[in-house]
């Protein structure tokens, strides 16, 4: 029985059950393609997609406050355009990231405040603000890719290598594992949990709620803004319209790892793993040549996917919780199944 325990609970962990359909694309991918499985190909995967990587692993603490940020494309672009645009003017590349790190932690600042002090909406805060972004991007390059006047070593971020690792693939170790210790290990995702399980509740409880989320709006802005610097540094020009779907792919990878757009739960683990399993499948699909286009309705499907599974989770949770143990309710201590299900949900 305690075998079959644990398997059941094995079968019901998200983040297991995420790792297992990782581990069966690369098998698949591996047999239907012999250039897949190579050292190489895995580093050029983890290289081009560092930034998704790093910037989930933080969006997924904003989410679980119940928020979240559809302007990191805008930001990403807005960014890597303005980094491209200081470099071209001859500053020190690290001047001029730190001077694109502020621009594009503006980004988080304006979201933050009309989140939290004017009470907009997430969506219709962050909807705005990737609009306006993406055209501010476009319009201090003419809509045109930056490429004149960059300095010779402005691919140098990129190319270089710590420990024979590329540094893309390092910073997003250290990224990943920051939101790790943030959401496991330090009050900052006790109170993002908190905030997205009961929002009324947090704040009587003592926790400035604003002041998290507003916190965590400038962090996954200065991922996007860095995720931008990268990019840039990647394709040797500022592109104001590159990565036009990653915000999509941020919000796939977040929600497929087990956290919903209402908050409340959620892992940086299953983030990371969902977002492997995205750039899995786009890595292999290309090497199948198969058209972008496609692989564009897949991870809509996958996203579609990801809502059913967590909708139904939350809902199997609350059956669970409306379900009262033995002595809990009704067992001679006088609390009907109304008030024993009011104190369950927090509202007594």
């Amino acid at each position: 029985m305690q075998v079959q325990s644990k398997l059941m609970s094995l079968v019901k962990n998200q983040n297991f059950v995420l790792l297992l359909i990782f581990i069966a694309l690369n098998v698949y991918f591996a047999s239907a393609t012999k250039s897949y499985f190579q050292v190489g190909n895995y580093f050029n995967m983890l290289t081009q997609n560092a930034a998704l990587l790093f910037t989930a692993a933080a969006a997924t603490l904003l989410m679980k406050t119940g928020n979240f940020d559809l302007s990191t494309t805008a930001n990403l672009a807005f960014s890597g355009v303005l980094y491209a645009i200081l470099a071209g003017m001859g500053l020190p590349l690290t001047l001029a990231a730190l001077i694109t790190l502020a621009a594009g932690s503006c980004f988080g600042v304006v979201n933050g405040l009309l989140v939290t002090r004017y009470d907009i909406s997430p969506f219709i805060a962050t909807l705005g603000m990737m609009f306006i972004g993406g055209g501010v991007a476009l319009l201090i390059c003419d809509g045109q890719s930056v490429r004149n006047g960059l300095p010779a070593n402005f691919m140098g971020l990129m190319r270089s290598e710590v420990l024979g690792l590329p540094i893309s693939i390092l910073i997003a170790a250290v990224g990943v594992t920051v939101s790790w210790i943030m959401a496991e290990k330090t009050l900052i995702g006790k109170y993002a949990m908190a905030i997205g399980s009961n929002k009324n509740a947090a704040a009587l409880a003592g926790i400035n709620v604003d002041r998290v989320v507003m916190g965590l709006f400038i962090l996954v802005a200065l991922c996007a803004s860095l995720a931008g610097i990268m990019t840039a540094s990647r394709i040797g020009t500022g592109d104001p319209r590159v990565a036009e779907f990653f915000f999509m792919d941020v919000i796939v990878a977040i929600m497929l790892g087990g956290t919903p757009l209402t908050g409340g739960r959620g892992t940086v683990i299953g983030t990371v793993i969902a977002a492997m399993i995205v750039i899995v499948i786009g890595n292999g699909l290309n090497m199948l040549g198969i058209l972008v286009f496609w692989q564009t309705v897949i991870k809509g499907v996958i996203l579609i996917v990801a809502v059913t599974i967590n909708e139904k989770f939350s809902f199997e949770k609350l059956r669970d919780q409306a379900t009262p143990s033995k002595g809990d309710a009704g067992a001679g201590n006088g609390q009907t199944m109304e008030e024993w299900s009011l104190r369950r949900g927090n509202i007594l």
